[in-house]
């Protein structure tokens, strides 16, 4: 098999995570001198280039993702959707040129299928093979989940960052359609911890929370920590996930925030720290499965993949799911494991996988 050396790597921009995730693989890549060319819009396309600044950068344009106010999937979440659709076409076109301007061989979609070619080597990340809109199915659920799939069969194969037996995304990446998947385990930024060093310039915390997830539910949430967090008063640190915001924000009493940090220093933090509180979106549950830590996730209200990984990885793996409104009538640091399990992360498994697929 020919191996690859030019490699197109594009992340869907509705969140930080499809960025974050193929960190661990571009880092595989670049050490093992391939050429990495990194195609993106958004916030996600910035945090990658500026974690590989050597790497080629290039532009590629697509619809916002809009989220509804109370719950995620409403009528603004499927116009996206249908938008994000129609713009395939145009992304292909684009991409075709790209190809043949730095002789592309490979890509590597993260979720983004306007990033395609027939005449490379081309393949799609993604652990939601089956779309929820709901917990159970519904017939919106069964329609996106068909139009995913034909999306996937294009491909020559669809890495899913989980186990072989689904262990973390259990429904969503069953493979009813014999799709060609690959179960890769999982992907975190975090997984090489080699790469990072102890920082003893900065502080430590007993408590660690993260905030994330689309308006007007990630501000709801960074105020209903705020609240349990004084009424803790044991010394806590905020990070609010806002690399735009450049606003400075005071330090409250024990709480003090950050509106973003650099991996090292999210890893330190996140080491340090007795209690991490995050959301249960996927890319974050990969980085935390790294730490081995006491981690409660609250899923994103009206979210239905969050809520369906929450309910299926409570008192699993280290974590415990809460409620968001839940939040105010308990005490954080008497909620314990009732088991606890440790999930097979072996990152040689994926140096492995990509010195044979790569």
């Amino acid at each position: 098999m020919r191996k690859s050396q030019n490699i197109l790597v594009s992340p869907l921009n509705w969140g930080l995570g499809h960025a974050t995730r193929l960190i661990p693989i571009i880092e595989w890549c670049l050490k093992n001198n391939k050429n990495v060319f990194i195609l993106g819009n958004g916030e996600a396309f910035k945090l990658l280039c500026e974690r590989f600044p050597d790497c080629k950068n290039i532009y590629l344009s697509a619809p916002k993702m809009r989220y509804g106010k109370k719950t995620t999937i409403n009528f603004h979440y499927v116009l996206s959707a249908v938008l994000l659709a129609c713009n395939v076409f145009i992304e292909r076109y684009k991409v075709s040129k790209i190809i043949k301007t730095y002789n592309i061989d490979t890509i590597i979609s993260d979720n983004r299928p306007g990033v395609f070619s027939k005449k490379v080597k081309s393949i799609y990340i993604s652990h939601q093979i089956n779309v929820f809109t709901r917990e159970r199915n519904n017939l919106i659920s069964k329609i996106l989940t068909r139009l995913h799939k034909k999306v996937i069969k294009k491909y020559d194969v669809c890495w899913v960052p989980d186990n072989s037996k689904s262990e973390l995304t259990g429904r969503m990446s069953e493979n009813v359609n014999n799709l060609n998947l690959n179960y890769i385990g999982i992907l975190s930024r975090f997984q090489n911890v080699e790469n990072f060093t102890a920082q003893q310039d900065l502080k430590t915390y007993e408590i660690v929370a993260i905030i994330s997830g689309p308006e007007t539910q990630r501000s709801i949430f960074e105020k209903i920590i705020i609240e349990k967090l004084l009424e803790e008063n044991r010394k806590s640190l905020i990070i609010r996930g806002l690399p735009k915001d450049s606003k400075c924000v005071e330090n409250k009493d024990n709480i003090d925030f950050l509106n973003h940090c650099s991996d090292s220093e999210f890893f330190h933090y996140i080491s340090n720290a007795k209690i991490i509180i995050c959301r249960s979106g996927y890319s974050s549950i990969m980085d935390m499965l790294v730490f081995n830590k006491n981690v409660k996730i609250i899923p994103t209200p009206g979210q239905p993949e969050q809520e369906y990984l929450a309910k299926r990885l409570n008192n699993k793996y280290n974590f415990i799911s809460l409620q968001q409104e839940d939040l105010k009538n308990i005490c954080l640091s008497q909620i314990d494991f009732q088991t606890k399990q440790s999930f097979e992360n072996d990152k040689n498994k994926l140096n492995e996988f990509l010195n044979l697929h790569l």
